[in-house]
């Protein structure tokens, strides 16, 4: 089912917990927006609702989606959140189609007021760097603009685990329980910057280097790869002792299935 709406209140869909902190909603609303996506909803609700594994079974948490124009290089953008008592944990991806080179935009936030904040935000490649630069050139040498500025050479290199980089970017910036200042930094500077860069991608970008048949066989075995649990244990195993296993793969398969073929 299909809400009418390109967006629906966090607090509308999901009266009954916790409602996501504006830094995640803003920027989804925006892409939202910009590509006149439709939400998929479940009889007017989240896509999916997450319920603590543990009696009394609290609702913590929904994976809401939504589903782009027939004629957009988006497929899908979802949004993972969990929500508690001083816990708002996002996990937002807008995924192009499987036969587009514009790269998948990936945002993370989690943050533990007063103390502990983290992020991570990058836009996930779907072509080789070495074989094609060109491509890295155009897609991503814009970014450069916002790291090379004074604000982020400061930052410490990114500590991610070691296998997951291959898929991901150069130009991703990634904090884990980092201080405020450096969170709000990232949000207020970097973000709007990445959103824009993404959406001008959506809007303009074109690579004709590789053909469908490569973007297709790539894309299936990169996006297999960001969602698979051994490329994040630790936060996919959180998940397991929340919501259980068996919830824990249908948020994943949900999340990894493709909506135009």
């Amino acid at each position: 089912m299909n809400s009418a709406a390109p967006s629906t209140s966090d607090s509308d869909v999901n009266s009954s917990i916790p409602v996501p902190l504006e830094d995640t909603v803003l920027v989804r609303d925006k892409i939202i927006q910009h590509c006149h996506l439709t939400e998929v909803t479940e009889n007017g609700a989240a896509k999916m609702r997450l319920n603590m594994k543990r009696s009394p079974f609290v609702e913590a948490g929904w994976v809401r989606l939504w589903q782009a124009p027939e004629d957009s290089v988006i497929d899908r953008l979802y949004h993972l959140y969990i929500g508690g008592p001083g816990n708002d944990m996002n996990l937002m991806y807008a995924m192009t189609r499987i036969d587009s080179a514009v790269p998948h935009f990936l945002m993370h936030y989690n943050l533990n007021p007063p103390g502990v904040w983290s992020y991570h935000i990058d836009l996930a490649p779907k072509v080789d760097p070495v074989m094609y630069p060109d491509y890295w050139r155009n897609a991503y040498s814009p970014l450069s603009t916002i790291t090379e500025s004074k604000p982020f050479k400061s930052i410490l290199t990114p500590r991610i685990q070691a296998d997951r980089k291959q898929y991901l970017s150069t130009w991703g910036l990634y904090g884990k329980e980092v201080g405020q200042v450096e969170y709000e930094t990232v949000r207020d500077q970097a973000m709007p910057f990445y959103v824009d860069h993404f959406l001008q991608l959506c809007d303009q970008f074109s690579f004709d280097q590789v053909d469908q048949a490569y973007l297709r066989e790539r894309g299936e075995q990169v996006m297999d790869m960001l969602l698979a649990r051994e490329m994040d244990v630790r936060g996919w195993g959180r998940f397991d002792a929340l919501f259980g296993a068996e919830v824990t793969d249908q948020v994943r398969e949900l999340c990894r299935r493709e909506l135009k073929t």
